[in-house]
């Protein structure tokens, strides 16, 4: 990554990149879960670069992100049931990609303020991630949301179906050619539920490995590296990925959360609530990875399948 930055001109990224976590320093304490008397290793400081694209950093952001969602879902309780909403666009080329971003912010904006979804849903985290078909080229960018709404939401006429998503979604982005949004709940074994449990164990690992540098850092590539690095740099570079609304917003302050983009990387909470992490798990989110997508995870429409 420090040498593609380097061949793009960008001199000082490039040795922040290379020097990221060149030196780490750690305190000793007491670890109680394993045996009296035992110690284990934290880490206190480091230098990261936090570089929108450096894989280390990348890494703790995603892990971070997704450990204050479980903070704030843990904080709210059982007062909310949670829906995990999918809402994409078709592809764009790489020259739209910012662009194209620019609109599905603005759209989902406008989508949060229709009068069905204010009277549904009581707070959201949403989080930007982008794909790219290495066989046309094109990149699929979408957001991933996590929706608070009340326990009788699916018992009253708050209830928002599916193709109502999709044609609110459709609405508010002023585009009919959008033909995919994914809505769906996951309980938590507090409700008595089983999908989630057998998953626990394995979910801090989804989350922590969310963001893979062999995505985007190509070793005998370094062309079509550099064209990738560029378009994302580019359109995401100081763009923020994710955004807090309502409840989820007002916990996160309760909290007294910190940047969860900007802010510290080296305390990170890696402790995900097993919903979130069945989230995680199925849906393969993360907070700003940039997948390459084989051609045929493309339907006719050369958008992703999610």
């Amino acid at each position: 990554m420090s040498e593609s930055y380097c061949r793009l001109g960008w001199e000082r990224k490039a040795q922040r990149v290379g020097d990221c976590g060149s030196w780490l320093e750690f305190f000793k304490t007491r670890n109680t879960e394993i045996e009296e008397g035992s110690r284990e290793f934290k880490l206190h400081r480091a230098n990261f670069c936090r570089e929108r694209l450096c894989p280390m950093c990348a890494w703790r952001r995603s892990y971070k992100i997704f450990g204050q969602v479980s903070q704030i879902m843990e904080y709210l309780g059982d007062n909310y049931r949670y829906i995990f909403l999918t809402l994409t666009v078709p592809n764009c080329s790489p020259e739209r990609l910012s662009e194209v971003v620019d609109d599905m912010v603005k759209g989902f904006n406008r989508l949060m303020h229709r009068k069905a979804v204010q009277r549904a849903v009581k707070g959201y985290f949403r989080v930007l991630e982008v794909t790219r078909n290495k066989k046309t080229g094109t990149y699929h960018p979408h957001f991933h949301v996590v929706l608070a709404v009340s326990p009788k939401f699916f018992k009253d006429d708050r209830y928002i179906k599916r193709d109502d998503w999709l044609l609110m979604w459709q609405q508010s982005m002023k585009d009919d050619s959008i033909t995919q949004v994914d809505v769906r709940t996951v309980k938590d074994k507090k409700t008595g539920a089983t999908s989630g449990v057998a998953l626990c164990s394995a979910v801090a690992e989804v989350a922590k490995y969310a963001v893979k540098a062999s995505d985007y850092v190509f070793k005998n590539k370094p062309k079509l590296m550099d064209e990738i690095v560029l378009t994302l740099t580019s359109a995401l570079g100081g763009r923020r990925l994710t955004s807090f609304g309502g409840v989820f917003s007002d916990a996160r302050e309760h909290l007294k959360l910190d940047d969860c983009e900007n802010g510290d990387l080296i305390h990170v909470n890696g402790d995900i609530r097993t919903d979130l992490g069945v989230m995680i798990y199925r849906f393969k989110w993360s907070a700003g990875c940039y997948k390459l997508v084989n051609s045929t995870e493309i339907d006719e429409n050369g958008e992703v399948i999610e």
